[in-house]
C-alpha cells in the first residue's frame, strides 16, 4: 500500500473514519495521494490552510489548452497550473514528498521565468511510476490550485545522460524543437490576422448601387466629383454630406453600373494632385 506525505504541519488533523461515516474503528485516512481511505470514503479533511487535497469533481479530465495532451508515456511528468506565489524550494519539497511516494525520482524542475512560471517537469527512474502518478495524481490540489499532468513530449537530460544517449545531440534537437513551434505559431497568427483582414475587407466590398468616398480634399465641391463619375454608364447623382465634407456619396442606376465605375477608378480617387487621394467603396447597406 502506497502512504501519504506527511504534511502535519500545514493541515488539520485527518477526522477518524467512524466520524463521518467511514469504518468505524479505522484509522486516519492512509490511500495514496489521492486521499481516498480504504473503504473510498472521500479524504477527512476539509479545506486546509495550505490547498493539498483530492481534485474537484470536474477536474478530473484534464486537457491542455492549447494543443492535444501527449497520448505516449514518459519517465517525465509535465505538471502545469502550480501556485505561482509558492516559493521554488517549498514547491519542489512539497512535489517531491507527494511524487517519491510512486518510486525514486530523478530530478524537479521548477523556475519562475516568464515562460515557465507555475510550470514543473517531474523525471521517474521508471516508467510504470510515471504511469501510475499520471493518472493518480491528475488534479490534486496542491496550495491551493489542481494540477494539470500531462507526459513530456520530450525526455528529461537526466534520463538522456542515465540511460547513456548523447545530451549534446538531444540539447540541439530539443532547440530545434522549439522553434519550429514557434515558428508554427508565428505562421498561424499570420494565417489569422489575415484571414481577419479579408473577411473585413469582404464585409465591406458587397455590392451597392452607391459608392462611398471618404477622405475628400478640403474645398472640393460637388461638381468636381461629378466630373469624375458622370463619365460612367448608370450616373444618377452626388450626394453630399454637410457636417462632414470630407465625405460624400455616389449613386447609379444598380449594383453593377456602381462596380464598373468601381472597378475603373479603383479603391482610391485622387480629386487633387497636392491633396492625398480619397477612398471609394461600396456604402453598407
Amino acid at each position: 500500500m502506497s502512504y501519504r506525505p506527511d504534511f502535519s504541519r500545514d493541515m488539520p488533523a485527518p477526522v477518524p473514519y467512524g466520524s463521518y461515516g467511514g469504518d468505524s474503528g479505522g484509522a486516519p485516512y492512509g490511500g495514496g495521494p489521492m486521499g481516498m481511505p480504504p473503504g473510498g470514503h472521500a479524504p477527512p479533511y476539509a479545506a486546509p490552510p495550505m490547498g493539498y487535497g483530492p481534485p474537484p469533481a470536474k477536474m478530473r479530465k484534464i486537457r491542455h489548452p492549447n494543443r492535444p495532451p501527449c497520448t505516449t508515456a514518459s519517465k517525465t511528468l509535465y505538471i502545469r497550473n502550480l501556485n505561482e506565489k509558492t516559493k521554488l524550494p517549498r514547491l519542489s519539497k512539497a512535489l517531491r514528498a507527494l511524487f517519491e511516494t510512486y518510486g525514486p525520482i530523478v530530478e524537479i524542475r521548477a523556475r519562475h521565468s516568464i515562460r515557465m512560471r507555475g510550470q514543473a517537469f517531474l523525471t521517474f527512474e521508471e516508467l510504470d511510476d510515471a504511469v501510475k502518478a499520471h493518472g493518480e495524481v491528475q488534479g490534486f490540489m496542491l496550495f491551493g490550485k489542481p494540477m494539470f499532468i500531462e507526459f513530456s513530449r520530450m525526455p528529461a537530460e537526466a534520463t538522456i545522460a542515465k540511460e547513456g544517449g548523447d545530451v549534446a545531440a538531444f540539447k540541439e534537437r530539443r532547440v530545434e524543437e522549439r522553434e519550429r513551434r514557434e515558428r508554427e505559431a508565428e505562421d498561424m497568427r499570420a494565417r489569422m490576422a489575415s484571414a481577419a483582414v479579408a473577411a473585413a475587407e469582404a464585409e465591406a466590398e458587397v455590392p451597392n448601387k452607391i459608392l462611398f468616398l471618404q477622405g475628400l480634399p478640403p474645398g472640393i465641391e460637388a461638381a468636381d466629383i461629378e466630373s469624375a463619375f458622370a463619365m460612367h454608364a448608370g450616373f444618377v447623382e452626388v450626394r453630399w454630406v454637410s457636417v462632414k465634407p470630407d465625405v460624400a456619396f455616389v449613386e447609379f442606376e444598380s449594383d453593377m453600373h456602381a462596380g464598373t465605375a468601381k472597378a475603373a477608378l479603383g479603391s482610391a480617387w485622387t480629386a487633387r494632385p497636392d491633396a492625398p487621394p480619397a477612398s471609394i467603396s461600396f456604402a453598407k447597406r
